[in-house]
């Protein structure tokens, strides 16, 4: 995911992601992966798809942001 802040978040979206059509990831395989709990590691990711949905219609009132951006990346 482009806009994710760090390789932590990348991980989450991309385990969720990845667990998605199976109805979530199971408790088991998240406490050892993330130390966290399964309903901590779905908040943290609605938290993550938020900032970055906001991140994203800031960037369209405002498009001179994500050449700031392009530029310090």
């Amino acid at each position: 995911m482009p806009g994710v802040a760090d390789r932590y978040e990348h991980d989450i979206v991309t385990f969720m992601r990845s667990w998605a059509p199976y109805g979530g990831p199971p408790a088991d395989e998240v406490l050892p992966e993330f130390g966290l709990t399964r309903e901590q590691l779905v908040a943290r990711y609605h938290q993550i798809l938020d900032a970055e949905a906001m991140r994203r219609a800031e960037e369209l009132r405002q498009p001179w942001l994500r050449i700031r951006r392009a530029r310090t990346q």
